[in-house]
């Protein structure tokens, strides 16, 4: 289980070892994927696209 963000083709895995829902996504602030880089929210964030697999939910996302 897992949640991944895809931004410009590139692909970031978040730490938190669930699948987020997308409410959930739009309420949170900063964002930290598994290498440890912080992704933080701008005013032009947009979720583009949800896809859902077996073990992880992806969004794309413009931030």
């Amino acid at each position: 289980m897992k949640t991944v963000f895809v931004i410009s083709k590139i692909k970031y895995a978040l730490k938190y070892e669930r699948k987020m829902p997308e409410k959930e996504v739009l309420k949170m602030q900063p964002f930290v994927t598994n290498n440890g880089i912080k992704l933080v929210k701008t005013e032009n964030f947009k979720i583009k696209k949800i896809s859902e697999k077996d073990k992880e939910r992806i969004f794309e996302i413009t931030l």
